[in-house]
């Protein structure tokens, strides 16, 4: 064993053990769920103002709370909606936020505005989401017993919801499927008006009497509390009587003069059901960053617990588990992991035929990991399954790095090729920290990935240079020796050099033949000149074609752009079913229509579970999942085609099916959705409405245009159609009064609404149809009008919700378009324009709708990709001194991207944010070949002609290369296993393979050409 200055072999193998061990521990605290959490985090605070239109919440109510908390200590970024009767301000924070000590400084700021907003507005409320998305359904729980609902309602709510919502990683619960009862205040407007009242007042005096007032915030130590004086008055009608309305001829007018009251079982406003059943069900939901598995757990043995002390007559059981399918998407995972560990080995095994040699790599493979889980467990980084592909991803580089340094060590017995590891992996950790500049909606699932990665390469850079040379003391290996070699694989050797020698100084005469190839290979991207750009006429007539000729590989990568997924995320495959019901139709209407639906699913035996969900008349869903073990059959398929027909038999509802494949239902014909928008944007909203009405008359003048309307900022805000009062001004005031007067009077004949569990309306409302408002002449000051005399009344599209971000507000024209994709593109253009450059002043901006960041801004990550190949240019330049070497390893990777356009542009696979980490990851690891080849070569001595020395490099580094590339792919080969339709990992596994067999060509033949000189 060679004597070596510095720490002992022993001493870095105790150490290395010792650390390992530490990571063996940490195993244990490592925190593993399915999905990463966001990095957002989020305070909204929301609002109600009775029968107000959404202009009038825009400005006396969302437009001063989103002034008061613009400057909220830690916000990025505000917006707000508002819509008829309600509004909501949403704060995004940064992630150094404490989220208790922003409610508090939100809190301060509202009681501060309160008495500046309008009477009748409720007091603002706050809820914090420390991850900015949605809860995720964790367990469904079906409550059983003969007692009336009412009963079992109150038992759940008062011995049930708290202790469940307590445990840790619950973010709700909620309770479906009971009767609700409501008490029906049914005032009469006649004798109301005669004591000189109004509905308004009636609104006040019922507010006040249940009201629960905010008077301030005390602090008790280090805490801070709201302090609310609440209403203890019961319920019941003979105190509903006694609420004092006002005073009138001298005496107190009581509810209970001008009122009846009844209390009686009201009409549910949505329904929720899974398996078609009308049960009561718990649904538990977990919050984002939880644990799902560990939620389930500690529910079930709570519910277990709670049921020792319930009566005898109520009983809890489970009757759906997501955790169930999380666990076996792990299992799957970890065996998908385990089996690219499995073949990795098997392939050092084969390839060198030596125990010793796969011993080796197995132990530096497992140092590397036990000490990266120490590191994950320090930094708090999760386990889930992007992290997990990470690992897997990163094995084969882990084993590159091995393999490299043993083949050096083994031969020169020192440490000289380190700088060209380091110089690799350096290009691959510049690759991926580049992700971390998209914007957080944009890198939320790939942040994790990046950072596993880099910590394992990092710790990889610490184990070859300290601990496989210490192993390989102990363990020592011969290198290969040219005596060991047959003579008939010598004079292959031979025979090779020989050409490609000759090969080599061929091409460096004829540089620009290799130019030429990888421009046709690689194509021109004409295609993504803007239209409005491209002046020659020719050009423009038959730019289809042309762009497809000279756009080669590149166009056809841009073209499947079009059909990819770029959001997609992983999850069960499920058939959605959704209907709804024409305007004017009620909720049991559209109750009625699925439950037929409902009955023809719950006779097939191939379904687990259907979960049923209708929150208005227009929307109802229908959510299907699959047994496991006929998920990936041709019965699902079947079953949609089942369903589909079923859909098409039913009357009197829209139905929409999709899911499982690219087969879309919908027997809508006239349909109120639009599927193509264009978005404006500016900060005066009567002035955007205006140029919206001038983007819908540009609209209208296209044949293939149908339908242009004035939506909403978002894609489902559509307007509502309600009927509108015009009136006549010059004649309304000949009659002595006003617009506001003969609506007041309206007022209360008409007037239904809810508070609480209290629903407050008209003796007259019944009465009072669009007929008899327009023809029935009512009191308006001193004398009688009919609305048919001063005005009319008519339905009309009105009260879209107003929404504003970044201080702009937001609407879209949204339209339908008869003809083929290009020409609809050609059109929205041709809009943008026009609006862009002839109508929208400064302030102002038209855009298409929103399609996702990625579909809008592919430059910005095209720009991404030029970054990464900047970094590596720097870092090859700093490792080799040079500017001409760096040029030549970079020609690899838009080489490699040739290999992934292909794939992805002459197959139908899905393009989503695997495919991007794909592009970055080639970035990274295509040059390492060229980094590793180019060090040797300038390590030869320097008296050789440039040619042979550089062959003679090649032959002694062609092997090492090889195994790392080989290994790379092996590694993401069980990333194939589950196909086209596995999310994020197929995409990255097929681009990158496929990119890494064209870095060989370019390995093989360009390098030579453009690193060495024309006369070597």
């Amino acid at each position: 064993m060679q004597e070596r200055k510095g720490i002992s072999s022993f001493s870095v193998l105790l150490l290395m053990a010792v650390t390992a061990v530490v990571g063996i521990a940490c195993f244990s605290q490592l925190k593993v769920q399915y999905t990463p959490s966001a990095s957002g985090q989020n305070v909204k605070v929301n609002f109600t103002y009775a029968n107000a239109s959404a202009e009038t919440i825009e400005s006396e109510v969302t437009s001063r709370v989103e002034a008061a908390l613009a400057n909220i200590s830690y916000c990025t970024g505000i917006s707000s909606i508002s819509r008829p009767g309600s509004g909501s301000v949403s704060i995004s924070l940064n992630k150094k936020a404490d989220l208790q000590a922003v409610r508090f400084e939100v809190a301060s700021r509202i009681r501060n505005i309160w008495n500046s907003l309008p009477d009748g507005c409720s007091y603002p409320t706050i809820s914090l989401n420390a991850r900015g998305e949605k809860n995720q359904t964790a367990i469904a729980l079906n409550v059983r017993s003969p007692l009336p609902s009412k009963d079992i309602a109150k038992f759940i709510e008062d011995r049930v919801l708290y202790p469940l919502t307590t445990l840790e990683g619950v973010a709700d619960v909620s309770f479906y499927g009971d009767t609700p009862y409501e008490w029906v205040i049914t005032f009469d407007a006649d004798r109301l008006s005669v004591c000189g009242f109004t509905v308004s007042n009636l609104e006040t005096a019922i507010s006040n009497w249940f009201s629960d007032t905010m008077l301030g915030m005390v602090k008790n130590g280090d805490s801070s509390f709201g302090v609310k004086l609440r209403s203890t008055r019961s319920s019941d009608e003979g105190d509903l009587a006694r609420i004092p309305i006002g005073k009138s001829a001298g005496r107190i007018v009581y509810l209970g003069d001008l009122a009846t009251f009844r209390y009686q079982e009201a009409l549910p406003y949505s329904y929720y059901r899974i398996n078609g059943l009308n049960t009561l069900e718990l649904a538990v939901s977990s919050s984002p960053d939880a644990n799902i598995l560990n939620v389930v757990k500690e529910v079930k043995e709570k519910i277990a617990r709670m049921q020792k002390s319930f009566p005898e007559e109520i009983a809890i059981s489970v009757s759906y588990d997501y955790s169930e399918y999380i666990g076996d998407e792990l299992d799957k995972i970890y065996f998908r992991t385990g089996l690219c560990l499995l073949i990795l080995l098997l392939f050092v095994f084969l390839v060198n035929r030596s125990w010793r040699y796969m011993v080796v790599i197995a132990l530096t493979l497992a140092v590397n990991i036990l000490i990266s889980v120490a590191i994950y467990a320090l930094t708090g980084l999760h386990i889930h399954i992007y992290t997990l592909a990470g690992i897997t991803v990163s094995l084969g580089i882990i084993i590159d790095n091995s393999i490299v340094m043993i083949d050096h060590w083994t031969r020169y017995r020192n440490r000289s090729v380190f700088p060209a590891l380091l110089s690799a992996v350096l290009t691959t950790v510049a690759a991926l920290l580049v992700i971390l500049l998209l914007p957080e909606t944009e890198k939320a699932n790939l942040t994790d990935f990046t950072f596993v990665i880099v910590i394992n390469l990092c710790v990889s850079l610490l184990v070859s240079y300290l601990f496989v040379p210490a192993l390989l003391d102990y363990f020592p290996m011969e290198a290969g020796t040219v005596s060991h070699t047959p003579v008939r694989r010598l004079r292959r050797i031979v025979r090779w050099n020989n050409k490609y020698s000759r090969f080599i100084v061929w091409g460096t005469r004829h540089r620009w033949v290799f130019i030429l190839v990888f421009i046709m290979a690689f194509g021109i991207p004409t295609c993504l000149i803007p239209d409005r750009s491209v002046k020659w006429e020719y050009y423009s007539q038959r730019r289809n074609s042309i762009d497809k000729y000279i756009g080669s590989s590149f166009w056809l990568f841009n073209k499947s752009l079009s059909g990819s997924k770029f959001y997609r995320e992983p999850e069960r495959e499920s058939l959605s079913i959704n209907a709804g019901m024409p305007e004017g139709c009620t909720v049991q209407q559209l109750d009625e229509v699925m439950r037929c639906m409902e009955n023809y699913l719950t006779g097939i035996p191939e379904i687990e579970m259907f979960e049923t969900s209708i929150g208005s008349a227009r929307n109802g869903n229908i959510t299907v999942l699959f047994k496991p073990e006929v998920e990936n059959t041709m019965i699902p398929l079947q079953i949609k085609g089942e369903v589909i027909r079923m859909a098409a038999d039913f009357g009197g509802a829209n139905w929409r099916v999709s899911g499982l494949d690219d087969r879309y239902f919908n027997n809508n014909i006239i349909t109120d959705r639009k599927y193509r928008g264009i978005t404006l944007t500016g900060y005066n909203y009567a002035d955007l409405i205006e140029y919206g009405e001038k983007l819908v008359a540009f609209l209208s003048t296209y044949r293939r245009v149908s339908g242009p309307e004035i939506w909403g900022g978002d894609y489902d805000d559509r307007p509502i159609t309600e009927f509108s009062v015009d009136y006549d001004r010059e004649t309304i005031t000949a009659h002595g009064s006003s617009p506001y007067q003969y609506y007041r009077t309206l007022y209360s004949p008409l007037y239904s609404s809810y508070y609480g569990k209290y629903r407050l309306e008209s003796s007259e409302k019944d009465n009072f149809d669009a007929w008899h408002v327009e023809n029935v002449a009512v009191n308006v000051g001193q004398s009688k009008v009919k609305l048919s005399e001063v005005g009319s009344i008519q339905k009309k599209k009105t009260g879209i919700p107003i929404r504003r971000s970044k201080q702009s507000y937001e609407i879209s024209v949204r339209y339908d378009f008869i003809g083929s994709s290009q020409l609809e593109e050609r059109v929205m253009k041709e809009a943008i324009n026009y609006m862009n450059d002839e109508v929208l002043p400064l302030g102002y901006r038209a855009g298409e709708g929103a399609f996702g960041y990625f579909i809008e801004h592919k430059e910005q990550f095209a720009a991404l990709i030029l970054l990464v190949i900047a970094l590596i240019f720097v870092i090859c330049a700093v490792q080799f001194n040079s500017l001409k070497y760096p040029v030549a390893i970079i020609w690899m990777i838009p080489i490699s991207f040739i290999g992934l356009f292909l794939i992805f542009g002459l197959t139908d696979f899905c393009f989503d944010k695997g495919g991007f980490a794909a592009f970055v990851m080639l970035s990274g690891i295509t040059v390492n070949a060229g980094i590793y080849l180019v060090t040797a070569w300038l390590g030869v001595d320097a008296g050789r002609s440039s040619v042979r020395s550089y062959i003679k490099s090649f032959n002694r580094k062609i092997w090492p290369i090889s195994l790392t590339i080989l290994s790379t792919v092996l590694g993401l080969v069980p990333f194939l296993f589950d196909g086209p339709s596995e999310v994020f990992w197929f995409p990255f596994a097929v681009g990158t393979i496929s990119g890494l067999f064209f870095s060989v060509i370019a390995f093989v033949l360009y390098l030579p050409v453009f690193c060495l000189k024309r006369k070597s």
